[in-house]
């Protein structure tokens, strides 16, 4: 596993398959989120409930409302990203902000009060919640050895002659066969310490999103239980354009090459969500929830364009050579997760709250074979799927959160610690919220701020040499400010 530094997401060169565990772990990286008060006390909700969010966390919650509800909330998403390369130590950071307007969430709340004297509620829930959002935009550049025609060159001596990345090289003129020694060549053959310039744009977009239908109980003011059928459905979307030149003019031929790619899945799941609050007294209580794996079927389309700029003979040649446009359909499983929960409320001036979570990222796996019989899928299924194990490891994430109340008013903050999915790293992320909220009988408006820093390692293409590959560091800073708005009917 190429891990760098603390959480890594390296986002991997198209090749033959456009799978890769990268894919595994940015679907099953998910947040609690949705509302706004959710987002302040730092997602550690799920032994109080009364919240639309709940829904894809604890659904026992949803049996804590008395009323009638429906609840939505906008929200901005801010990611500033600071990119260097590290292969030589003249090189400057270069920094990238993307900010996008989201929907976090919208639905509605039905209660029913039973006729039974120890049912007290029993209660319906429908709408949606973002669990993930993929928006990111950054850009290295600076000097270093190598180049990606390396790559290029290293699979067509492996025999790997797939159409996005080899046979566009061969057409550009980027990699030529010799004959004499058998095997492929490029104009950096002969050049092992040449230092090139190189940059990269990478733009991500996208979301996972669930839409949910759940149901909750509250026994006799003591026992609470729910259950959510999550249906979460994903768009990814990804862009790079990475170059290379050479402007003193060092490489006889070569003047700079571009390289872009292009991604897109999108897709649909199903899971299982189960969860129990138990109250100990009116101001003790316990939660759990367990969340079946989620099963996916995916799509991703994906090309690729070539331009290979080198004069020969006094000629220069510069002509594009674009890809077929490649699909393919698979399926993904992501890994269970249980959560434990406790809250203390102080006399009704607010409360403090807790939620563990272990979640076994190895266990995702991919099904890349259930509409093809070719064994060159079955054989990259296979190894995909021992990656997946080998490189990722098991996690526990704490959420902290409390609330006060004065009169009206509500004043919230919450701290999260993400244990690292990488099985080689013992380093967390962090992440703070703050928030206010007022509520009347008939509604609410609550307001969220939550910051998390990020550092990621990146790398622009593969070698059989890791040494030899190009190095990025991302600091990555995330912010984003949540409105609620709820009206109790």
């Amino acid at each position: 596993m190429r891990n760098i530094f603390g959480l890594i997401l390296i986002i991997f060169s198209i090749q033959i398959h456009a799978q890769t565990t990268a894919d595994a772990l940015r679907y099953s990286f998910i947040e609690v989120g949705g509302t706004a008060r959710t987002v302040g006390v730092g997602g550690a909700i799920g032994a109080l409930g009364a919240d639309y969010s709940v829904l894809s966390t604890n659904p026992a919650g949803l049996a804590a409302f008395r009323t009638n509800e429906f609840v939505f909330t906008p929200s901005v998403f801010n990611a500033k990203t600071s990119s260097l390369l590290e292969n030589d130590a003249n090189n400057s950071a270069n920094v990238e902000t993307s900010t996008k307007f989201n929907m976090n969430n919208i639905g509605m709340i039905l209660n029913n009060r039973p006729r039974g004297r120890k049912w007290t509620t029993f209660n319906f829930g429908i709408g949606f919640n973002r669990l993930a959002t993929f928006d990111q935009e950054f850009q290295f550049e600076g000097n270093s050895s190598g180049s990606i025609v390396d790559r290029f060159t290293e699979l067509a001596n492996d025999g790997l002659f797939d159409e996005f990345e080899v046979e566009p090289a061969e057409v550009a003129g980027a990699i030529i066969y010799n004959e004499t020694n058998e095997n492929y060549e490029n104009d950096f053959s002969f050049l092992p310490n040449y230092q090139g310039q190189k940059e990269q744009l990478v733009k991500t977009s996208g979301s996972y999103s669930e839409l949910v239908f759940s149901f909750g109980g509250n026994f006799d003011e003591k026992l609470m239980f729910g259950a959510t059928i999550g249906v979460p459905f994903l768009t990814y979307e990804e862009e790079k354009i990475y170059e290379e030149s050479d402007a003193p003019d060092e490489v006889p031929l070569f003047n700079s090459l571009e390289f872009r790619e292009e991604l897109t899945t999108s897709g649909a799941g199903i899971n299982l969500k189960l969860g129990v609050i138990y109250r100990i007294s009116q101001m003790f209580r316990l939660g759990a929830a367990f969340h079946t794996p989620t099963r996916m079927s995916l799509t991703d389309n994906f090309s690729t364009q070539l331009i290979y700029d080198y004069t020969f003979n006094g000629t220069r040649n510069n002509d594009p050579v674009n890809s077929p446009d490649g699909a393919f359909e698979y399926k993904l499983r992501t890994p269970w997760r249980a959560i434990g929960s406790a809250a203390i409320l102080i006399n009704r001036k607010g409360f403090i709250s807790a939620d563990v979570e272990y979640v076994d990222y190895s266990k995702s796996s991919f099904n890349l074979t259930s509409d093809s019989d070719n064994i060159e899928d079955l054989n990259y299924e296979t190894d995909l799927n021992n990656s997946v194990s080998s490189d990722f490891q098991s996690a526990i994430n704490i959420r902290l959160g409390g609330e006060y109340a004065l009169e009206m008013y509500r004043f919230r903050a919450g701290y999260t610690i993400s244990g690292t999915p990488y099985a080689d790293s013992n380093i967390t992320n962090n992440a703070y919220s703050l928030g206010v909220g007022y509520r009347k009988r008939t509604f609410y408006v609550d307001f969220a701020y939550k910051k998390s820093q990020i550092e990621e390692g990146y790398v622009p293409y593969l070698l059989a040499d890791q040494s030899q590959e190009q190095v990025i560091r991302n600091d990555v800073n995330n912010s984003q400010f949540l409105l609620t708005l709820g009206f109790k009917f």
